[in-house]
């Protein structure tokens, strides 16, 4: 009597094991979103597919404007003057780099317009490379080059080239660089035109004001 009691409950726990394992206890990521998940209909596999992470982040813009004065002074540019700009994790190592389109008319000239890249230090930031010829849109590319994203810009031509990061930094003019109209689609652009209307920003003769992003 105990055997054939013991034989039953067996019986009855394995049963409950077999009805839990139905479609309906599968984890909710296996299931297409929109797919009925019931008895006998079919059930469709979709892997998660995450947005494209940006690298655009805000650089501290205190220090930033305190380099770009330095700078104005190294290059006995007027004071002041306007400039576009934006931060972007250029070579994913956590920090912004700080990527500022000079558009004043000492730093222009029917070429384009001056782009300088700088990098955050233990003193503030630094100029890494400077670019002549340059127009926007300013973008981040999908490639990359010793570690450091491709930049993709204007020129005074109207061409979207693409600006690959050597060792030394990035080429000093945007003249004769490669095409890169085939990376439009995939970059993220960090710098926009600015409209017609509007002017870029300004900084202070004393070097405090903040700009944009």
């Amino acid at each position: 009597m105990p055997f054939r009691f013991i034989v039953t409950v067996t019986a009855i726990i394995a049963a409950g094991v077999l009805s839990g394992c139905g479609s309906g206890d599968r984890p909710a990521s296996s299931v297409a979103s929109g797919e009925p998940a019931g008895d006998g209909a079919p059930v469709a596999l979709a892997p998660r597919r995450g947005a494209a992470q940006t690298i655009a982040m805000a650089a501290d813009q205190d220090a930033l404007n305190k380099a770009i004065e330095r700078l104005r002074i190294t290059k006995k540019k007027k004071e002041g003057g306007p400039f576009d700009q934006a931060g972007a994790d250029l070579n994913s190592d956590g920090r912004a780099k700080a990527l500022v389109l000079f558009t004043g008319q000492d730093w222009c000239s029917p070429q384009g317009c001056t782009l300088v890249v700088f990098e955050p230090g233990d003193v503030g930031y630094r100029p890494i490379s400077q670019i002549v010829g340059v127009k926007a849109p300013i973008a981040a590319g999908p490639g990359s080059n010793a570690g450091w994203r491709d930049l993709i810009v204007k020129t005074g031509t109207s061409k979207i080239v693409r600006l690959q990061f050597t060792g030394g930094g990035y080429p000093a003019s945007a003249a004769g660089q490669p095409d890169a109209s085939a990376d439009i689609a995939q970059s993220e652009v960090l710098i926009q035109p600015q409209p017609a209307n509007q002017t870029a920003a300004a900084l202070p003769a004393s070097g405090g004001g903040q700009a944009p992003q």
